[in-house]
């Protein structure tokens, strides 16, 4: 079994293995053990750039050796979830689960196309601007948000003869 991702610090996140310590402590938190796999798991993931599904980090670790069923992976990507080094991203219909690192990054929002499930980051100040008003205007204060707009990117539209449409 090679070893290659298995490593006290995550060498993509940051030198000081912010990744790792987040993880060990909302394990330690939760009573949880950071074993050999998770901790490879999350190096595969570290190594990710961009947005990933569970299937590209199956392929990654047989590649190095190992042999986690998808359950597990998911299992682990929510650990990760909740220790606040990855967010999902899809809610787009049978796009399937898409996942982001949060560290290091700076804030975008995402087109999705429906159909081929083409993935788009953007930015906009109006739109940010105008999401924190009306949270104001109903009295909250946010702390988070996700947006992600849906429909047909332009190579979708132009292979089903909808181009002009919007």
């Amino acid at each position: 079994m090679q070893q290659q991702y298995l490593k006290t610090e995550c060498r993509t996140c940051s030198p000081n293995g912010y990744c790792v310590d987040r993880l060990r402590s909302s394990l330690v938190s939760s009573g949880g053990r950071l074993t050999t796999e998770r901790l490879c798991l999350l190096q595969i993931t570290c190594d990710i750039n961009g947005h990933f599904q569970p299937h590209h980090l199956i392929e990654r670790l047989r590649d190095q050796g190992y042999n986690l069923s998808l359950t597990t992976v998911y299992r682990n990507l929510a650990l990760f979830i909740k220790a606040g080094i990855l967010r999902r991203t899809s809610i787009a219909e049978d796009s399937g689960a898409w996942y982001e690192h949060i560290w290091a990054q700076n804030h975008h929002d995402h087109l999705v196309c429906s159909r081929c499930g083409k993935r788009i980051e953007f930015s906009y100040q109006a739109i940010e601007i105008l999401q924190e008003a009306v949270a104001k205007e109903y009295g909250f204060t946010l702390e988070s948000h996700y947006l992600e707009l849906i429909g047909l990117c332009p190579d979708c539209r132009n292979n089903d003869g909808t181009q002009g449409e919007a």
